[in-house]
């Protein structure tokens, strides 16, 4: 038993010798020398990065400002600047960064890594003024006199303002905003021309200088809808003072073909405007055969005009017809005699040289629900003869005040609007089954409602429709812009719909502001139009005897 325990004593010791002779690891020491940053502070400031470096090589060139603050008179001493560096692990600099630095000339560092190499740096001080743009921003006047406005969008060297494509700009200027110790080379406010980028030089105390290029970028649009609070009425004009039309009560309807937007003087000559600014540019015959001819109008979505005539019904000829632009000739779209009155309004969705639903209501009655459909398929009218929808009993109307529009060129399942006196709500309705979807609050039965229209812009949806007073008295003479992806709740002209976007002031567009005879005819009409580029949607709206207005709303991302 002895034997065995000092057997098993030995062989312990064995492996507490070997054990005891094993080499330790050693970890071998970070060898890199290569500066990480370099920056500097001021005697108030210690170690806040007050002045940046540049490293190039092994030379550091740190800028330092000519005065500090910028704004100050305090010109910074380079003999007394706070130093600091960021060094690697196990690394050292010589001679040591304590206390003051003095840079009015240039310094030589060391960095030793931890395992005996070295790297000399040589640290170079730039003592310039600030050339820094801290602001800038492009005015111009529009077509219609009104001041644009465009704030820099600064990029390194490039201040680009973000202006709308094919936007017209009238005395271009530019002011800026510099420090108090720059200049920039031209004067701030001065005119500019920008058709070209431009280069805009700030100079500043210590020789310091730098080249900046303005220029006009195009504008990034919103991912939806249209930018709130950009409403802006182009131009108000009245209908007799302004644009010349003497005979009261006939102005009956609106059309937008390219540039210019139409006024329907049913059974007369009629005029257009320049779309922008409201300017009358000429008259255009709209005259076609039949009762009532050029009763009212309208235009799809790619600007074709159509012209409708005022059939008492009894087989009386309801006729419509086309016209490519206010130059192009009118030509016969649709004849259909049918059993009552039609033609006190009509609408289109869609463009009829493609694809469109044609739509006009039963009018001239104590109390209707029926509208008239066509179908429009590859430029061609499906059928003379259109189909006769009946809403009873989710909508009603009484004699000539109703309209109809529906949300789709192709599809007659999908939903439409309608609004009507004395009704006097804007409904939605289920295409399928005619029956009603929603309908928001009625407004105040003395007065009428009988325009509506529907617009798809920047991937939202939009409606509007009117509230046209044909009083001697009171107030109406409103239209409510909507966003149609809301619930139709609550009474806009009370400012309380849900998804109400714009409508003006009750009668600051009516005859009486006009100083027109009152609107005894109860005509009005809305309409609304998308820019060639895509960023501007315009609403256009008038009152008989009152004015005709244009309202423009953008999507551009400010």
């Amino acid at each position: 038993m002895k034997t065995l325990y000092m057997k098993i004593l030995f062989t312990v010791s064995i492996i507490a010798v070997l054990l005891g002779c094993e080499k330790p690891d050693y970890i071998t020491p970070n060898d890199q020398t290569d500066i990480l940053k370099v920056y500097a502070s001021v005697e108030d400031e210690p170690a806040k990065e007050t002045f940046s470096s540049r490293i190039v090589g092994d030379t550091i060139f740190l800028d330092v400002d000519y005065y500090y603050p910028i704004n100050s008179d305090n010109e910074v001493d380079l003999s007394k600047l706070l130093l600091y560096a960021q060094i690697p692990q196990n690394a050292k600099i010589t001679p040591a960064l304590r206390g003051f630095t003095d840079l009015s000339s240039p310094i030589k560092v060391k960095i030793t890594g931890g395992g005996g190499s070295d790297k000399e740096y040589i640290i170079k001080a730039n003592k310039r003024g600030n050339t820094d743009v801290l602001s800038a921003k492009l005015e111009f006047d529009d077509i219609n006199g009104d001041v644009v406005e465009s704030t820099a969008i600064i990029i390194g060297n490039d201040l680009n303002f973000s202006v709308v494509p094919g936007t017209i700009m009238r005395n271009p200027r530019v002011t800026y905003s510099l420090n108090r110790h720059a200049q920039g080379s031209f004067v701030n406010g001065s005119t500019v021309n920008l058709d070209q980028p431009l280069t805009f030089t700030v100079t500043s105390v210590g020789n310091a200088k730098k080249d900046y290029t303005m220029k006009v970028v195009e504008a990034k649009k919103l991912p939806r809808g249209i930018r709130e609070g950009s409403a802006k009425v182009m131009f108000a004009k009245r209908m007799k003072g302004d644009l010349g039309i003497t005979t009261e009560n006939l102005a009956s309807g609106l059309a937008l073909s390219g540039k210019y937007l139409v006024v329907n003087i049913a059974g007369q000559r009629s005029i257009y405007l320049d779309a922008l600014t409201g300017q009358k540019v000429g008259d255009v015959d709209l005259s076609i055969s039949g009762v009532l001819h050029n009763n009212n109008v309208t235009s799809d979505d790619a600007g074709n005009i159509l012209v409708c005539n005022y059939s008492w019904g009894g087989g009386d000829v309801f006729k419509v017809y086309k016209k490519s632009s206010v130059s192009g000739a009118l030509e016969p779209f649709i004849s259909a005699p049918l059993f009552n009155s039609f033609g006190e309004k009509i609408s289109v969705a869609g463009d009829i040289t493609k694809d469109a639903i044609i739509t006009s209501p039963l009018v001239g009655i104590g109390e209707s629900n029926w509208f008239a459909r066509w179908q429009v398929k590859n430029g061609v009218v499906v059928s003379q003869d259109p189909e006769v929808v009946n809403l009873s009993p989710s909508y009603k109307w009484n004699w000539s005040n109703a309209d109809v529009i529906h949300t789709s060129s192709t599809d007659i399942a999908a939903s439409y609007y309608v609004t009507g006196y004395s009704t006097n709500r804007l409904a939605k309705i289920n295409g399928s089954t005619n029956g009603l979807l929603e309908q928001n609050t009625a407004l105040d039965l003395n007065f009428i409602s009988n325009s509506v229209d529907y617009m798809e812009f920047n991937n939202a949806k939009f409606v509007t429709y009117n509230y046209v007073n044909s009083q001697p008295w009171g107030s109406a003479d409103q239209v409510f812009l909507l966003n149609a992806e809301s619930p139709l709740v609550g009474n806009p002209s009370t400012g309380s719909s849900l998804g109400l976007i714009w409508s003006p002031a009750a009668g600051l567009y009516g005859a009486a502001a006009a100083g027109g005879s009152y609107n005894s005819s109860g005509k009005g009409d809305v309409i609304m139009g998308v820019s060639e580029n895509g960023y501007y949607m315009y609403l256009y709206f008038m009152f008989t005897n009152g004015y005709v207005v244009g309202v423009q709303f953008d999507c551009v991302d400010l």
